[in-house]
């Protein structure tokens, strides 16, 4: 509950209908720890300090110097505002620099880190000064009262140009996790991995408006080998090639439909439950992924039964592998 001083001296952002009794205690009930100095944060440390957070360090907030905030008890947990120099861990508020405009992100727990990271510059001394520095200022304090209330989306930021403009910025579509698989697709993408078997059987997942489905294609791999087993000397137990005219035809429908390839599917028949070396290779031959942005999804198969499934994502410049739950 907070105090009648507490009260009274919050009296204009309580009546607020998105902050009200129990967004002032929220305000209070979690610190900010600022990583980086400068007038942006200064501005920022007094706004969030004139609205009832304790923000650190709390030493000097230089000429917008303000009274610290009235406190019922200690804040509990801290949300951390950082630059890229020195990210930390969701949720948290950072601050970077893309090609001149100055860029504030929230990142929720179920946001993204990377996403941000990989359009950012760290902010070091492009920080701005003079009055930009108070528009900024403002907008950060905004961003980590919305995270701190728990108004903020998974992945929220504003950009504040050269001239002073506060823009709404758009999330990036993430490439770093999987796409959520709903049990209904997972359960149409083994029905067509286990038709093919005891070869390797492939498809492609496509996102799109009406959310995730999955386009079952066939292995044309048998074909090549009987053609040309030089150039194709896997058989279609152990390898899968998709028809180029088959996939032509598909990615140009997916993008006139505005569908977005989310992730190519093949199974292992009778292989190792991982992302292989040569998938390895095939997926991105020169060191590059072919398609970036689209994940891989393997399913390894033992006598029939699909045992385990797992996502290859390209982070670092490299695959990384996490595990696709089959369910029961």
């Amino acid at each position: 509950m907070l105090s009648e001083p507490r009260i009274q001296r919050y009296a204009r952002q309580i009546l607020l209908r998105d902050v009200g009794g129990v967004g002032q205690e929220a305000l209070g009930a979690r610190g900010v720890r600022l990583a980086a100095r400068g007038p942006l944060f200064d501005v920022a440390a007094t706004y969030l300090r004139a609205g009832g957070t304790a923000v650190e360090p709390a030493a000097d907030v230089g000429a917008w110097a303000a009274d610290a905030p009235l406190l019922d008890t200690a804040p509990g947990a801290w949300l951390e505002v950082s630059t890229l120099a020195s990210p930390p861990l969701p949720p948290c508020v950072v601050v970077g620099v893309q090609a001149g405009t100055l860029e504030l992100w929230s990142v929720g727990p179920e946001g993204c880190l990377d996403c941000v990271g990989e359009r950012l510059l760290p902010a070091s001394e492009a920080l701005p000064a003079g009055p930009r520095a108070l528009v900024a200022g403002g907008a950060l304090a905004l961003l980590v009262q919305r995270r701190l209330l728990g108004l903020g989306a998974g992945l929220e930021g504003l950009a504040v140009s050269a001239p002073g403009f506060v823009a709404r910025l758009e999330p990036p579509r993430c490439t770093h996790r999987p796409p959520a698989l709903p049990a209904q697709v997972l359960a149409g993408v083994l029905t067509h991995l286990r038709a093919a078997w005891p070869e390797e059987g492939c498809g492609v997942l496509l996102e799109g408006e009406g959310g995730l489905r999955f386009v079952p294609l066939a292995n044309a791999q048998a074909a090549h080998h009987a053609r040309d087993p030089d150039a194709f000397p896997r058989d279609a137990r152990r390898a899968f090639t998709l028809e180029p005219a088959a996939w032509l035809r598909l990615v140009k429908e997916a993008e006139a439909h505005g569908d977005r390839l989310a992730a190519l599917v093949h199974s292992h028949p009778e292989g190792p439950a991982r992302f292989s070396d040569e998938d390895r290779r095939q997926a991105a031959p020169d060191g590059l992924p072919l398609f970036p942005g689209m994940a891989h999804l393997v399913v390894a198969f033992q006598r029939g039964t699909p045992v385990k499934a797992v996502w290859a994502l390209w982070r670092n410049g490299g695959f990384e592998e996490l595990d696709c739950p089959l369910g029961g």
